[in-house]
């Protein structure tokens, strides 16, 4: 996994821009056609799209973004319209994951003309749906230091057997992710509320979910799929959290098919 972050860096270098005081970064494949933002969920930089970049960058135009240290989720959405207003993108597809398919809703809640298509991948309604998962409950995740918390995930990282998801977990949590960063993002999944109806027609948006994702239970895929009942729902039969790492064929396919 790390020469193929390697090859992801020596073909695409990481851009940024400061935003009322954090730090925005990206890596853009800078192809012709209409754009893809590609959005990391709790762990990790957007180089965790790797496969998909290395694999679709020729041929579309994907900007995987790595979002500061920021939990409130109108925060996010406008720091990432600022990004988009200094790339001048024109409207976009925005692929949210985990935390970011939840705070990607504000996005097109705020800036919908920026928004061509929505995909909520592998996500959930609020923080009630993981409350019951200890990881996740909102009094652990308020009362723990950020480097206590950081230290747990590494901890649990590296004592899971090897794999592809395991190495660029690891490789994200001991050299790229920083413990504020990592806390404000379990801050934001804890302490998130439902977003109101999106100003989008359902045609644009897509719920993606895995069958074997041990993260998200089928009740709470099953309650995102109803807060967006007319949009289109694609349910992978693998693929786990982390879908562009443990199923990246079907998920290019999917992205390629619906750009």
């Amino acid at each position: 996994m790390r020469e193929l972050l390697a090859q992801l860096e020596t073909r695409h270098s990481w851009q940024s821009l400061w935003v009322d005081g954090h730090e925005w970064r990206w890596l853009d494949t800078q192809t012709s056609g209409p754009v893809t933002l590609l959005l990391p969920g709790s762990v990790g930089d957007g180089a965790m799209f790797v496969r998909t970049l290395l694999s679709l960058g020729a041929r579309m135009r994907l900007i995987a973004v790595t979002y500061p240290a920021l939990s409130d989720p109108a925060q996010l959405a406008d720091g990432l319209a600022a990004v988009a207003e200094h790339l001048a993108l024109p409207p976009h597809r925005v692929v949210g994951s985990s935390f970011s398919a939840y705070w990607s809703q504000f996005y097109a809640l705020k800036h919908p003309a920026r928004v061509t298509a929505l995909v909520v991948g592998n996500g959930f309604v609020d923080g009630t749906d993981l409350a019951a998962n200890p990881m996740f409950d909102r009094q652990f995740v308020e009362g723990v230091s950020p480097e206590e918390l950081h230290a747990q995930w590494l901890d649990r990282v590296r004592s899971a057997p090897e794999a592809p998801l395991q190495q660029l977990q690891e490789i994200m949590l001991a050299e790229r992710q920083s413990p504020a960063n990592l806390h404000a993002r379990f801050l934001g999944v804890v302490r998130s509320q439902a977003c109101p109806s999106l100003p989008l027609p359902a045609t644009a948006i897509t719920v993606l979910d895995c069958d074997d994702d041990p993260l998200i239970p089928a009740n709470v895929r099953e309650r995102l799929r109803q807060q967006y009942p007319d949009a289109h729902h694609l349910s992978l039969p693998t693929g786990g959290h982390y879908p562009h790492v443990l199923n990246p064929s079907r998920y290019e396919v999917f992205l390629e098919a619906s750009n």
